[in-house]
C-alpha cells in the first residue's frame, strides 16, 4: 500500500508539534511559569495527578492553581521526559504517553524526592496548537514521598490496561 505523504508529513508535523508541548510544560514547571504551564491544557481539560479528591483538576486555571500549591514552598524541580509514543485516532486528536522523571528539592528536606511516572494525556488540536485536554499520572515508582499519593501503574499481564497508548484503532 502507497504512503500517503500529505498524511505522513502533516503526522510528522503533529509528533514534533505534541512532543514540543509535553517539553515546553515540564520547562515551565521547572522555571516556575505555573500560568504558562497550564497554558498547555485546553480551557477545559481534566487533569488527573493524584489518587486525592484534590489532585483532579477540571480546567487549565485549577492546573495552575494546583501546581502552585504542590510548589509553594519553593521546591526546585527537574521533570524529564522521555519515551514519547503517540497515536492518532483522527487528524484532530491524539493519545500519547510519556515517561516523566521529576526531581524535587524541597526547602530543608532530608532527602530530595523523586516522582518515576507515566503521562497518559489526550491531545486536542485547537486554534492556538496541540492542547492537553484529558492527563492521566501513573506512578512507576516514587522516592521520598509517601505511598499512595499515585495512581500506580499496572503491572498485570493480560490486555492493555486503560494507560496504554493503543495505534489509534482501539487495539
Amino acid at each position: 500500500m502507497p504512503i500517503d505523504v500529505d498524511i505522513a508529513v502533516r503526522e510528522l508535523t503533529d509528533r514534533a508539534a505534541i512532543t514540543e508541548v509535553l517539553h515546553t510544560y515540564a520547562r515551565l514547571v521547572d522555571e516556575r511559569d505555573f500560568a504558562a504551564a497550564a497554558g498547555v491544557f485546553t480551557d477545559d481539560c481534566l487533569a488527573e495527578y493524584g489518587v486525592r479528591e484534590t489532585d483532579t483538576l477540571h480546567s487549565s486555571a485549577a492546573v495552575a492553581d494546583w501546581l502552585t500549591r504542590q510548589l509553594l514552598d519553593g521546591t526546585a524541580t527537574s521533570h524529564h521526559i522521555s519515551n514519547v509514543q503517540i497515536s492518532f485516532p483522527d487528524a484532530d486528536h491524539a493519545e500519547t504517553m510519556s515517561y516523566v522523571y521529576a526531581w524535587h528539592r524541597p526547602p530543608d528536606a532530608a532527602v530530595d524526592p523523586v516522582i518515576l511516572a507515566r503521562y497518559v494525556d489526550s491531545f486536542e488540536r485547537t486554534p492556538t496548537g496541540w492542547r492537553i485536554a484529558h492527563r492521566r499520572m501513573f506512578a512507576h515508582g516514587l522516592v521520598g514521598f509517601p505511598d499512595g499519593i499515585l495512581r500506580p501503574l499496572s503491572r498485570r499481564p493480560g490486555p492493555a490496561p486503560e494507560h496504554a497508548v493503543t495505534g489509534g484503532n482501539g487495539t
